[in-house]
């Protein structure tokens, strides 16, 4: 008699990678989003504003408050992702849990920024998060209806990585514009993603979910999608604020 439980990640659960493969491929796509990052500064507009010395105050506050939207709104979908991910690999699941254990309430670090300068948190549940935001958020319900988890897991190593290697350079900054004192939320968030290697953290899930080269020439894919994604977000932003007072009549 068959037994009929599936999807609970039993059976072989040997990587497809070992761990000098798996050293390998992660440093090729860490070529390839140094790549991604180039073609960002020099295709987003104002791609590298809040790295300098006259940030404009509507932008910084908007990027703040939708960040705050962002974690709270696809901690939902990474939640509803742990479920997807345990029917595949029970390794991978005990790091996305504890991975988003720690992140889960992150977005009350930027809140507190928020309210720094300025932004009330009922100011901020007034306003309404961007289109990119909600389509974003769509994505990632469309990834675990139809793909599975691997994108979903993609979009926090991607987000990880050039947040350990740029924040530095964007919170120095921020520092003589907005002040070291306002931005104490910012310094927090980035002091775990590098203290608590966030990237090593979420490629370790990445590995156990990695199961043949489709599935790594998929991952690369989910790199470049999100990056999109994200950019039309930047464009949002920057098309609501910098753009938008530009054109006000003196």
């Amino acid at each position: 008699m068959l037994n009929r439980v599936n999807n609970v990640g039993y059976g072989d659960r040997t990587p497809f990678l070992n761990a000098a493969a798996s050293a390998k491929l992660r440093a090729e796509i860490d070529r390839q989003l140094d790549q991604q990052v180039l073609e960002w500064y020099a295709n987003v507009p104002e791609a590298a504003h809040l790295e300098g010395k006259n940030v404009d105050s509507e932008y910084y506050k908007r990027n703040l408050i939708e960040t705050a939207y962002r974690i709270r709104m696809l901690r939902v979908a990474e939640a509803k992702a742990l479920v997807e991910i345990a029917k595949r690999s029970p390794e991978a699941a005990q790091v996305w849990a504890n991975y988003e254990q720690e992140e889960m309430l992150h977005d009350e670090l930027f809140l507190d920024d928020l309210e720094k300068v300025g932004v009330s948190r009922e100011q901020f549940l007034a306003t309404e998060p961007y289109l990119s935001t909600k389509l974003l958020t769509g994505y990632f319900s469309y990834l675990l209806d139809h793909e599975g988890p691997l994108g979903v897991v993609a979009y926090s190593y991607l987000v990880e990585y050039v947040n350990v290697k740029l924040e530095p350079r964007k919170l120095e900054a921020l520092k003589g514009s907005v002040g070291e004192d306002n931005i104490g939320g910012q310094i927090n968030h980035s002091h775990t993603d590098i203290n608590d290697d966030h990237p090593g953290e979420v490629w370790a899930a990445v590995r156990h979910l990695l199961r043949n080269e489709d599935d790594i020439a998929a991952f690369k894919r989910y790199l470049r999608e999100h990056q999109t994604l994200l950019a039309q977000y930047f464009e949002e932003l920057y098309l609501d604020t910098i753009a938008k007072a530009d054109k006000q009549p003196a």
